[in-house]
């Protein structure tokens, strides 16, 4: 029995339910210089890991992505009872018997051979239209109910463009998670997190072939905005390919006419309230001050699987770990003189990792809601918005809601 499940048993809470009852494009690619131990290219599909900074989440095993113990014994039908104020404990439990539940369905799928998957990525080449667009985003999916789920939020709300944030499938193979996001496989531009690098070369050959990538890190331009795909498992010193290629990309999107947002992606977080994963302190000191310096808007991540957005923030040279908060507003942030906005958006559909407080650079955070982060770009004369919304998978119910506005000189 799981931890989490021992642990309610061990609480005085009444509640009532069964278990049965749960039920314009151009790409531009950086030199992977880590694959094949510091070579211009992986297309030697070698796993991503020479000369990288420590995964904090690879000190000693697998990455388990917070789920708990697995539970492999016959489990009969539990009957309980919930007060209304307990809903946010019976979502917990609820997503804990899922995953337990994916868990052993996952043991079935050990040997199942790597399927092949190509024409995956975004197909809208050349789109460099001044026209309202929006995407999503989120990490962490898995393939269970929850994952699928997610999904069809998605889908709900018609993106351009979808970017998950790594750890897609944590599956021996990735094709549990490419049959998913197939209705997006025109649309996807994919960051790769441990479970995608790490589970095996097979498994990482597969999504390197479905998105005809060559490296694990590399960038591209749509609709006036510029995409940056970062690989926190890669060499990232200010002496590697990726950091040679990150400053000399962010120095010609930040210095293009045509370029009015910069959105960076990252698996693992830059900053972080108490949780499961700690931030990316050796990643954060080199990048985010090459990100304050190019305009950098936006920095999407994933690795916690709950819910995190900051206040637009500096790098603070004195103390590392608490950027400078520029505006305190929950929304109505200026982006041509605040900061940069971090969020975590690890809510695809893996079980949720706790927050354990709130560091006070933090607008708003929560650990109890799978959903996804829509990012909608409206353009006007003379300003364009940048506006994200979290929506809950139930219901589509918002709880984050933020706009950045910029004058376009």
């Amino acid at each position: 029995m799981s931890l989490v499940l021992m642990s309610i048993f061990s609480m005085s809470i009444p509640f009532s339910f069964t278990e049965s009852s749960i039920g314009g494009l151009e790409r531009v690619y950086g030199d992977d210089d880590d694959d094949d131990g510091g070579g211009d290219d992986n297309r030697g599909r070698g796993d991503d890991d020479g000369g990288r900074g420590d995964d904090d989440d690879d000190g000693g095993g697998d990455d388990d992505g917070g789920r708990g113990d697995d539970d492999d014994g016959e489990r009969s039908s539990r009957s309980f009872r919930f007060n209304d104020d307990d809903r946010n404990l019976r979502r917990l439990l609820e997503s804990q018997l899922q995953q337990e539940s994916d868990d052993n369905n996952n043991k079935q799928e050990l040997n199942v051979e790597p399927k092949s998957y190509e024409g995956y990525g975004l197909k809208d080449e050349g789109d460099n239209r001044n026209k309202d667009f929006n995407f999503a985003v989120a990490a962490d999916f898995g393939c269970s109910e929850n994952a699928r789920n997610t999904i069809k939020n998605m889908e709900d709300k018609k993106p351009e463009l979808v970017l998950p944030l790594g750890d897609l499938s944590v599956d021996k193979t990735a094709n549990c998670w490419l049959d998913l996001i197939s209705t997006f496989d025109d649309k996807s531009e994919i960051t790769f997190g441990y479970h995608d690098v790490k589970d095996g070369e097979s498994k990482l050959n597969q999504y390197k072939d479905a998105f005809g990538l060559d490296n694990l890190y590399y960038s591209f331009d749509y609709r006036h905005v510029h995409f940056l795909i970062m690989s926190t498992l890669s060499e990232f010193n200010v002496t590697s390919e990726q950091y040679k290629f990150i400053e000399k990309d962010l120095k010609t999107a930040s210095e293009n006419q045509n370029i009015d947002w910069i959105v960076v992606t990252s698996y693992g977080p830059f900053y972080t309230s108490p949780s499961t994963h700690p931030a990316k302190n050796d990643v954060r000191n080199i990048y985010h001050p090459l990100f304050d310096t190019y305009g950098v808007d936006l920095v999407l991540q994933g690795h916690n699987h709950n819910y995190q957005r900051t206040y637009p923030v500096t790098f603070n040279a004195d103390k590392n770990s608490n950027p400078t908060v520029t505006n305190a507003f929950t929304t109505g942030y200026e982006g041509n003189n605040d900061g940069v906005i971090y969020a975590i958006v690890g809510t695809g559909g893996e079980g949720f990792h706790p927050l354990e407080g709130r560091h006070s650079y933090v607008a708003t955070q929560f650990a109890d809601k799978f959903g996804f982060l829509d990012i909608e770009i409206s353009n006007g004369n003379p300003h364009t918005n940048l506006t994200g919304t979290f929506y809950d998978n139930q219901g589509s119910i918002v709880h984050d809601h933020f706009t950045i506005k910029k004058e376009i000189k």
